[in-house]
């Protein structure tokens, strides 16, 4: 069973939290993500460029009404070495990680209540989400995916979104309400993904997380996945 590649698991990434808009001018792939957040309004190297020209990026981001913001993967240590020397910073590097299916549905945990899936936000989902930050903007971004998908719930206790695209389940936006943390509810979340990912068809289960999230990459390395790619951003220093 190979794993999926590192262009399979960012093009997994774009599939299953999607953009309004996909812009091509150049060698870029441009997004625009219409509030939705960075990982979804920024722009990467079309695989395989060769030339190309910051500018012409920069132009297109602006146009959309975007702040220039380039994703850069270990494949563009050339784009990141010119950003730099344009002063722009570094920001939220983030790391993808992976598991097999079966092997993470091996271990059951406790479950905390009964979990569900649903097909759309209802309001206590919308609470949660919020109380961590996930806006309208998000909510837009989940609802655009045009991949199998669902939302996984634990009442008033937690939430999580998943979907799935090219036999990979991707795990997004999973938030416990503040006053049910360190309850269990997070590795029942997860659970149920893998019980998802499994009905689907998938053979494996991604997430990804800022790498200085150290509770959410502890939670998923104790689950079992493993770091697979990784990518930081640049965004233009303007102080």
């Amino acid at each position: 069973m190979t794993a999926p590649s590192q262009i399979d698991l960012f093009n997994t990434v774009d599939a299953t939290w999607a953009p309004y808009v996909f812009h091509t001018d150049e060698n870029w792939l441009i997004r625009e993500g219409a509030g939705g957040g960075q990982r979804v309004s920024a722009t990467t190297l079309l695989s395989g460029a060769q030339g190309y020209q910051i500018s012409t990026a920069v132009k297109k981001m602006v146009s959309l009404g975007q702040t220039p913001l380039f994703m850069i993967r270990n494949t563009d240590a050339k784009l990141d070495a010119e950003l730099h020397g344009l002063n722009y910073d570094i920001v939220d590097p983030v790391v993808i990680l992976i598991a097999k299916t079966k092997e993470l549905l091996r271990t059951a945990p406790n479950q905390v209540q009964a979990v569900q899936t649903i097909d759309t936000p209802n309001e206590n989902v919308k609470n949660i989400w919020a109380s961590g930050g996930i806006n309208q903007g998000r909510l837009n971004v989940m609802a655009r995916v045009k991949a199998p998908k669902t939302i996984i719930n634990t009442g008033e206790m937690g939430v999580a979104f998943a979907a799935a695209f090219n036999g990979v389940a991707m795990v997004h936006a999973v938030e416990v309400a503040s006053s049910h943390r360190r309850k269990g509810v997070a590795n029942a979340l997860m659970y149920k993904a893998f019980q998802w990912a499994k009905e689907q068809n998938c053979m494996w289960v991604s997430v990804l997380t800022v790498r200085e999230n150290i509770p959410a990459r502890t939670l998923y390395e104790n689950l079992g996945m493993v770091e697979a790619a990784a990518y930081h951003y640049r965004r233009e220093n303007l102080i």
